[in-house]
């Protein structure tokens, strides 16, 4: 048994064969497929992180700035091309 990798209590065991997945000392997942045993620990491990919610509250404040500055370059980028009497560029 071989300690592959860990993190927040959740570790991911293989032997050789199969490959588990263990939270606390209680099994999640017991198989033969790795890249199983990797999204499996991969889940656990977000679940269990208890920076989670910080992380979710500050992208989503991130995103919500990108879309106010993307939404104030389309106005003002709309607004220099607006021209005075004569219109854009004429006389």
């Amino acid at each position: 048994m071989t300690l592959v990798r860990a993190a927040h209590g959740v570790e991911l065991h293989a032997d050789g064969v199969s490959y588990w997945v263990t939270r606390d000392g209680e099994e999640i997942v017991r198989t033969r497929v790795e890249t199983l045993a990797n999204i499996t620990f991969d889940e656990a491990a977000s679940d269990a992180d208890p920076r989670r919610d910080a992380l979710a509250k500050e992208r989503a404040f991130y995103d919500m700035q990108r879309s106010r500055s993307e939404s104030f370059s389309r106005r003002a980028s709309k607004a220099r091309k607006s021209g005075g009497k004569g219109g854009r560029g004429g006389v």
